[in-house]
């Protein structure tokens, strides 16, 4: 994605000098600041050890020289031992026919279930299942082969004689799950990863059944401890469900080394001196962005009025305007602060209301007042002290501005980003992954839902946590206030009747993209349903089973009777009003119908309650195609804009920040830039420019691209075919990626 020039409005002066230069400094700097080219690898660069190692502080990197020789000797220790590993498999393939002639009166017999306390007898279906014998020359005969059953139970018929043969040194059954990959042309191939493999004593095999009991398997189970919905990963390094794909790896390394070891310098610089670095030095070392661009050129213009409205509209925030009644061309957005939520007295956070003049036409939206509500130093204790600030109020109104930019990009972070994106995505990457095998559906949905649960464990550590995360350390929100504000926002989140943001104007070029991606999306889920009908209607019970997972699963619904019940005066204000944000902020639609479990309503709609396409409902079928929709439009598009744009937003430390602090001052966080006291510490300050790097500037699997061939080409092809249009609207198809995997 990239940026699309801003529009003034005819009738408003340009204290900036020619609309024109304006507009053609504003698309350099988007060009200039974008992710630099990967840089070639040489033997002795320093490399990340993965993903899972990044740390806001140290980040696991080797850059000593005896340490990347050794790095180096190991990977290419690990390099020869794949290649003899390829190797062998070629030299001792695996046959595809059964071996043997008579399959009567003999057969392994078993049920799969997931392991576990909380998951314990629940059948898995589906899963593939062999008998594979090893011979003495080491060489494989295939012996039986099958899948599980609705209920977890399979039985494989398999030719005793043929099992039994002097030749076989060895057998084994094996369990796998299935994987699909596309080539160029749009051929799809199935592969194989091994789940569990159980020896079998060759003289135990005498004929009739034999039994493989109950096999418990580590297969997607849900955390047990967690407050919403996500997979249970004790071990990201050996017990993860799924591993990041090496591109994935090394693209990071390749990307982000150069600035990994400008934070690694400055922590190490502040830990020893905490005022070694000023603000300045430390922005300096990193890469420009957006901000830091324009302002080199044209000094004042990211702090005016005009790029304000233009970054509320189409930058990160992308935030939702609503018609103020009564007044025509006149807008309002809530940003909802820390009231209601655990906070600590080191930062504000309080609510804004910004209301904007949008005219009809290519025009950014003019603001016109901002109303700030809550604490705004330390001096203040009432959460409920209201302030309003006109253009016409010269330094005040370029303070709350900045309170305004800074709260919004917090709530990006948390409301945007985290839950919507990744948490609310995972839920659906869960319930795939442990129901979707042999339904079409799976190689339509689960390439764009890998990894997301690895890199929302890795965020726990390093973003939520309140020893270790950034946010409880560098904003107003504790890690407790964190997970109840991610818990209210999942509450409001639900596939059934979601539609992308409307389109105020022409000039609304967030709005328009996101319609076009998903309409486009649409589009290529409805031609894939229509050519691979038969076999999602004869799968149905993966989608029954995978909607089950997804109702059961959900949070509560934030239902408005019951969040105000028993609430009174300013309890009831406050309660009703952050319903009210959150409402608008995901076009929560209270009167959808949505599932329940356990007798409490969930905050999911159930896609069908058959187990068989001949008994589902008229709409399920709609409802299953708009539930793919919904996945992949947040995995893919609604996470490329909110990644892509932070860089440009809150890649300048003192333009904004993810809190901004209460100082020493009376007038608190209402203070002039120069005054630090305020601004994010050194150490906070460099953490946050190397996170916005970070989630900016390590892009890998753009659809388009497809690198590791898991995404269907059309899907592509139909994202190309509007390729121009796209980049109208500031967005270049190529760079939107295929799923949340950072």
């Amino acid at each position: 994605m990239s940026g699309k020039h801003l529009t003034h409005d005819n009738d408003q002066p340009a204290p900036y000098g020619d609309p024109d230069t304006v507009h053609s400094i504003y698309r350099e700097c988007i060009e200039e600041t974008k992710p630099v080219p990967t840089r070639e690898r040489t033997f002795l660069a320093p490399r990340l050890k993965g993903i899972h190692h990044l740390d806001i502080g140290y980040s696991k990197v080797v850059t000593a020289s005896p340490g990347m020789i050794l790095d180096n000797l190991y990977n290419f220790y690990d390099g020869v031992k794949d290649t003899l590993h390829e190797w062998w498999l070629r030299l001792c393939p695996r046959p595809t026919a059964i071996t043997g002639t008579d399959f009567r009166g003999s057969s392994i017999v078993g049920r799969t279930t997931y392991a576990g306390r909380h998951d314990h007898d629940k059948p898995i279906h589906h899963l593939r299942v062999e008998l594979w014998g090893r011979t003495w020359w080491l060489g494989w005969r295939r012996l039986a082969e099958g899948y599980s059953g609705f209920d977890g139970r399979f039985e494989l018929p398999y030719d005793l004689r043929a099992a039994r043969s002097s030749a076989i040194r060895k057998i084994r059954a094996e369990i796998s799950q299935t994987t699909y990959r596309f080539d160029r042309h749009g051929n799809r191939s199935r592969s194989f990863s091994l789940a569990v493999a159980l020896p079998i004593k060759k003289s135990d095999l005498v004929g009739m059944r034999y039994d493989l009991r109950d096999i418990q398997i580590e297969l997607w189970c849900y955390r047990p401890d967690c407050y919403i919905p996500r997979v249970k990963i004790d071990d990201l390094q050996h017990e993860a469900p799924e591993k990041y794909v090496e591109g994935r790896n090394e693209a990071i390394t390749d990307q982000f080394i150069p600035v990994e070891l400008i934070k690694l310098k400055h922590v190490t610089m502040l830990r020893a001196d905490p005022n070694a670095l000023t603000i300045e030095e430390i922005q300096a070392d990193y890469p420009p962005n957006l901000t830091t661009c324009i302002e080199a050129r044209l000094p004042g213009y990211s702090r005016s009025d005009e790029f304000f409205g233009e970054r509320m509209m189409n930058g990160m925030n992308a935030l939702t305007f609503e018609p103020i009644d009564g007044e025509e061309h006149r807008y309002r957005v809530v940003n909802w602060g820390y009231q209601g939520y655990d906070h600590n007295n080191v930062y504000a956070f309080p609510t804004t209301e910004m209301d904007f003049e949008i005219l009809p036409g290519d025009h950014a939206p003019r603001p016109l007042q901002i109303t700030i509500t809550g604490a705004l130093s330390a001096f203040e204790h009432d959460p409920d002290q209201k302030r309003t600030f006109y253009p016409t109020d010269g330094e005040r109104w370029l303070q709350a501005k900045r309170v305004a930019r800074s709260v919004g990009g917090l709530i990006s972070e948390v409301d945007d980003h985290f839950a919507r994106t990744h948490v609310n995505v995972e839920q659906y990457a869960i319930a795939a992954n442990r129901n979707l095998r042999l339904n079409p559906v799976t190689w339509l949905l689960l390439p764009h839902l890998k990894e997301v649960s690895l890199i929302d464990h890795t965020a726990d550590r390093m973003l939520i946590s309140q020893e270790a995360g950034y946010i409880p350390r560098a904003s107003a929100l504790t890690e407790k206030g964190l997970k109840h504000r991610v818990r209210d926002a999942l509450g409001m989140m639900n596939w059934k009747g979601y539609r992308p943001m409307p389109v105020i104007n022409d000039h609304h070029y967030y709005a328009r993209a996101e319609n076009l991606f998903w309409d486009i999306t649409y589009e290529y889920i409805s031609e894939f349903f229509e050519h691979n009908a038969a076999d999602i209607r004869a799968y149905w019970y993966e989608i029954f089973a995978m909607s089950e997972d997804l109702v059961s699963h959900s949070v509560p619904a934030f239902d408005r009777e019951a969040h105000l019940r028993g609430l009174e005066g300013r309890a009831y204000e406050v309660a009703s009003r952050r319903l009210n944000y959150w409402t608008t902020r995901f076009d929560h639609q209270p009167q959808m119908p949505t599932g329940s479990y356990g007798g409490e309503p969930r905050a999911l709609s159930p896609i069908t309650q058959a187990k068989d396409f001949a008994q589902a409902d008229p709409d399920d079928w709609e409802n299953l195609k708009e539930m793919c929709c919904y996945a992949i439009h947040h995995a893919t598009f609604l996470h490329s804009w909110v990644n892509e744009h932070q860089h440009d937003d809150i890649g300048e430390v003192l333009y904004s920040c993810l809190g901004l602090r209460f100082g020493e001052h009376p007038d608190g966080v209402m203070h002039p830039e120069s005054d630090h006291r305020i601004a994010p510490d050194p150490l906070r300050a460099t953490q946050m420019l190397w996170w916005s790097n970070l989630l900016s500037r390590t892009e890998y699997g753009a659809i388009t691209k497809n690198p590791d061939g898991d995404v269907n080409p059309r899907f592509g092809e139909l994202l190309k075919a509007h390729e121009a249009e796209f980049r109208s609207y500031g967005v270049l198809v190529d760079n939107i990626e295929s799923r949340t995997n950072i």
